[in-house]
């Protein structure tokens, strides 16, 4: 099991609902009502906030790959 599933099982029913209706928003390219930003450190990095919880995305070959999902203080170590 990865570890975005094991994240994903931790959350309650409704968190992990709207979390995976974020994540098919992001994968259909459907971005118009996130809250994204482009991360500085990496060229083509992007992520998602909502909450306290944070959705890491790379841009590949006009492609969209989901590479981390976390909790604000655990995300960026």
């Amino acid at each position: 099991m990865d570890k975005i599933t094991k994240f994903l099982l931790k959350l309650s029913e409704k968190e992990r609902g709207y979390i995976l209706e974020i994540m098919n928003k992001i994968l259909s390219m459907d971005l118009d009502w996130l809250d994204i930003k482009k991360l500085q450190w990496e060229k083509d990095l992007f992520r998602v906030r909502k909450w306290k919880i944070r959705i890491i995305f790379k841009v590949i070959w006009s492609n969209w790959k989901i590479i981390d999902i976390n909790y604000r203080d655990k995300i960026y170590k």
